[in-house]
C-alpha cells in the first residue's frame, strides 16, 4: 500500500508531493517539509487533521 499527498492540497500553491508505504513514514516527510517550506514546526492536531484528510492510498 502506498500512501500520497499533495501538499498543494493543504497549502495552496505548494507544488510538493510525497509518497510513503505508512502514514508514519508520510508523515515524517510531510513534517519536515512543513518546516523547511513553510516555516511549521509544529503539526497541531488541526493542521495534522487537514493533512490526514488529503491523504490518498493506492493498493
Amino acid at each position: 500500500m502506498t500512501f500520497k499527498l499533495a501538499c498543494g492540497d493543504v497549502m495552496p500553491g505548494c507544488s510538493a508531493r510525497f509518497e510513503g508505504t505508512d502514514r508514519d513514514q508520510l508523515m515524517g516527510q510531510v513534517a519536515g517539509h512543513a518546516a523547511n517550506a513553510h516555516g511549521i514546526s509544529d503539526i497541531t492536531p488541526e493542521i495534522r487533521a487537514a493533512i490526514e484528510d488529503k491523504i490518498s492510498v493506492a493498493a
